[in-house]
């Protein structure tokens, strides 16, 4: 019992700092995925603002995905 107790004694030593390290790196990915998110929402939003200036109308309560697959299905009909 004695060596299990030191076997696993040593396993969580030397675990630890590698998850802590796995952890770590997931979180600096998943903050570069949210910087990324942000960007492509700005340009979304620069994008709607251009249709909205060039006169196309925009729907009450319409995300702006919706807004800009509205407008291109509008001009590929015409």
């Amino acid at each position: 019992m004695d060596t299990f107790i030191n076997a696993y004694s040593l396993t969580s030593q030397i675990m630890f700092p590698i998850l802590v390290f796995i952890i770590i790196l997931i979180i600096r990915d998943l903050s570069r995925y949210s910087k990324l998110s942000d960007r492509i929402s700005r340009i979304l939003r620069d994008i709607c603002d251009d249709l909205e200036d060039a006169g196309f109308a925009r729907n009450k309560n319409e995300n702006d995905i919706k807004y800009i697959q509205r407008y291109i299905s509008s001009k590929l009909k015409n």
